[in-house]
């Protein structure tokens, strides 16, 4: 079973991937740096509300949107 980390991951890794942005890209629209984008996308790091609220407004989604699917 994937935990809930990896399945946020990959749902931000599936909106990166559907803009055309690269991991590098993505942390500047994000607001963080490049290797966090990685260590999200890998289910690596747990995150806070605030950075969920961070990642929804640097792809310009709702929260509902970002959590669709999981």
């Amino acid at each position: 079973m994937v935990n809930s980390a990896k399945k946020l991951g990959l749902r931000i890794k599936e909106l990166r991937e559907e803009r055309g942005w690269t991991q590098v890209q993505c942390a500047d629209y994000l607001g963080f740096h490049y290797s966090y984008v990685g260590h999200l996308e890998s289910g690596d790091k747990n995150v806070t509300l605030a950075t969920i609220d961070k990642i929804s407004d640097g792809f310009g989604i709702t929260l509902e949107e970002l959590f669709r699917g999981l």
